[in-house]
């Protein structure tokens, strides 16, 4: 076997084996399992986690002058070696990790744990409907069940609601009630139940969770879940698309592309965007984590699947601000799991016969491509065989490099870098933008200079630049930026280009409320102001 480290888990088979490959300290080097296991508890497998941050799965730190100093005093009063300072320690100028205690790795985290060891008869639960304040109207795309849930309430000879709905319209209310709500738990359910729609959380620490205006999203507790990251980023995209589309009067279906799509957040809230306008739309999104591609696909059947109830279908509709029902954009949403990487080299086959779910994503040019990298850098260590090669390569350790790695697996390649940095998804999207399409990425200030750079050597140029800061008086956090191909027109660059408001974003005000920059972005994704 042949051992070498990489910047990147492999593209490949490497890149698919696991949803977060290394990750586990389950696969770490020998050396280290064998540390690990020193300090193992009975039962305990179940909840390893990552490679300790700290210590990088060695079990031990350099020892400090501080302690050091701390030894001698204590010794000197009591003649014992101080704890957690053994002899050997002391003699190779190292100490216990104090991180993860010595053995090598952190557990899972426990809110994710916990939510599994539930009552086998509980399931998820479906979050309350947003607080929200008197007066307010819901518009935009309505999910099926929904429309069905609010058709049936309506007919007064409907003596029940149907098993999975009247869970979602307990969380949901009625339109005329403002108060809190009780989140629903999926309890019971009757062996007569002929049919469970997938959307519906039945499995122990899933949460069919509020998104934007009444579509929702399935989340896990404790685990990978959309962020201000996300909801800035599908804010900015869908603007800069919507402003070049209805300017240059195009009514032609809109492609459009998320890379590494994780739980479908950023793909589905630009799509109630573009449905909201009464656009038609054809969306790809490409995940190479299994677990979140079930979830993301779940979630498009809540907020995009045709609802049936007593032979009658629900297909959704779409409400104006002032009330009117305006129809349903023509739409075809789907989530492939795959690696977004192999997308480059696909594109430019000139052999699109193979039907595989990739090429066929492959074989489209979009009007609009987003991403939401990770932040993060680690490094990964491999083991594989001549006779196999790249391909055959396997992910033995993921340690790294910046801050600490997520003790949820799901969590960890969202955050941290896994299959790609902002370059790769800079290198996808260049590769298979249109002529005037856009691009919108989201990345850590920290990262701007790679951003450019990510920018340049890809052929894109960066149109626009969105800050973005957590509070009034802090550092930007991250930024979202807009860019198009290098041979885009100067009228879309100048529509792309165009503001609503300033390119600074300030999430909160210096008293902790929604800043107006931030209070106008929820209001424009059907987000109360008042759900903080």
């Amino acid at each position: 076997m042949l051992s070498s480290t990489h910047r990147y888990v492999p593209q490949g088979s490497a890149s698919l084996e696991s949803d977060a490959p290394g990750w586990s300290a389950d696969t770490t080097t020998a050396q280290n399992q064998v540390c690990a296991s020193a300090t193992h508890q009975q039962g305990e497998a179940e909840t390893r986690g990552p490679v300790c941050w700290k210590c990088k799965g060695a079990c031990a730190v350099k020892l400090r002058a501080q302690d050091r100093k701390k030894q001698k005093t204590e010794e000197s009063s009591s003649q014992e070696p101080a704890v957690g300072l053994n002899v050997q320690d002391e003699e190779e100028n190292k100490r216990s990790c104090p991180v993860c205690s010595g053995k090598g790795y952190l557990p899972v985290r426990s809110r994710y744990t916990n939510s599994l060891n539930e009552s086998e008869n509980i399931g998820g639960s479906i979050t309350a409907r947003r607080r929200r304040p008197k007066g307010w109207r819901d518009f935009g795309h309505i999910p099926p069940p929904v429309e069905a849930c609010t058709s049936l309430t309506n007919d007064i000879t409907k003596k029940e609601l149907p098993y999975a709905l009247s869970f979602l319209h307990q969380a949901n209310g009625s339109d005329s009630d403002y108060f809190p709500r009780k989140d629903v738990a999926i309890t019971n359910i009757p062996s007569d139940v002929d049919s469970i729609p997938t959307w519906l959380p039945i499995n122990s620490g899933e949460q069919l969770c509020n998104l934007v205006g009444k579509w929702r999203i399935l989340q896990k507790i404790g685990s990978h879940r959309w962020t201000t990251d996300d909801i800035v980023t599908a804010w900015v995209a869908a603007t800069s698309l919507i402003q070049v589309k209805n300017n240059i009067q195009d009514e032609t279906p809109i492609n459009y592309l998320d890379l590494g799509t994780g739980n479908g957040s950023v793909l589905q809230m630009v799509t109630w965007c573009i449905l909201t306008q009464c656009c038609d739309i054809r969306a790809f999104g490409v995940e190479a984590r299994s677990e979140a591609v079930g979830l993301a696909r779940r979630s498009l059947d809540f907020n995009l699947g045709k609802c049936e109830v007593d032979d009658k279908t629900y297909h959704g509709s779409t409400i104006s601000r002032d009330g009117a029902h305006t129809g349903t954009g023509w739409h075809s949403v789907s989530v492939v799991n795959g690696d977004f990487r192999d997308l480059v080299s696909l594109c430019s086959e000139k052999d699109q016969s193979e039907s595989s779910e990739m090429k066929q994503v492959a074989s489209v040019r979009y009007d609009l491509i987003t991403g939401t990298p990770p932040y993060f850098r680690v490094d990964f260590s491999t083991n594989g065989s001549k006779a196999t090669g790249s391909n055959g390569e396997v992910v033995t350790s993921a340690v790294i490099n910046q801050g600490g790695m997520p003790t949820s697996m799901q969590s960890a390649p969202a955050r941290c870098e896994f299959r790609g940095g902002v370059e790769a998804y800079c290198e996808a999207a260049e590769a298979l933008l249109a002529p005037d399409g856009v691009f919108a990425v989201c990345e850590n200030w920290l990262n701007n200079d790679r951003v450019y750079k990510g920018a340049k050597d890809a052929g894109l140029d960066i149109i626009k630049v969105w800050r973005v800061k957590g509070k009034s008086g802090k550092d930007t956090l991250f930024a979202v930026y807009v860019m198009m191909k290098k041979g885009s027109t100067a009228k879309a660059r100048t529509l792309c280009n165009k503001s609503k408001t300033d390119d600074e974003i300030v999430v909160r005000d210096k008293n902790g409320k929604w800043a107006d920059q931030y209070a106008s972005i929820m209001d424009e994704m059907c987000i109360p102001p008042t759900s903080a």
